[in-house]
């Protein structure tokens, strides 16, 4: 079980990596990063939410962190973590789709995809849910 407790806390450990390398250059460099995800011109106003959105991903890599160090607490930071990564499957996919993003967005998106289901693993494993005194007796 420890072996397997390990293995979980290093993933979550490479998904907390993966939003700093994302959400870093989103944040502190949203001019070249936004050019780089997307066609056309930004507004001043477009790149301060995106920037804004480069804070969010880094907050979540935070959590991701978070649940590396304790696979066993957490799980609703787990929960959060696949609504986040849903969104950016659909939204960067829909957005290349109609042609305002680059082909580049899709690897984020695909790597999140893949986290999406190791997440979805991870909670089926049951890792960090307490038994009742009247499941244990069972």
């Amino acid at each position: 079980m420890q072996d397997s407790r390990e293995r979980w806390s290093l993933m979550f450990l490479f998904a907390a990596l993966f939003n700093f390398a994302m959400g870093g250059p989103i944040f502190f460099l949203p001019t070249w990063s936004y050019r780089v995800a997307y066609i056309g011109e930004a507004s001043a106003g477009t790149l301060r939410f995106w920037g804004d959105f480069g804070f969010a991903v880094l907050l979540i890599g935070v959590g991701y962190w978070i649940v590396s160090r304790g696979v066993t607490k957490n799980r609703g930071l787990v929960w959060l973590g696949i609504g986040a990564k849903l969104f950016d499957v659909v939204a960067l996919s829909t957005r290349w789709a109609s042609g305002i993003a680059r082909p580049i967005v899709l690897a984020p998106a695909a790597v999140d995809g893949a986290f999406v289901i190791l997440f979805v693993l991870f909670l089926r494993t049951g890792i960090g849910l307490s038994q009742s005194p009247q499941a244990k007796g069972r």
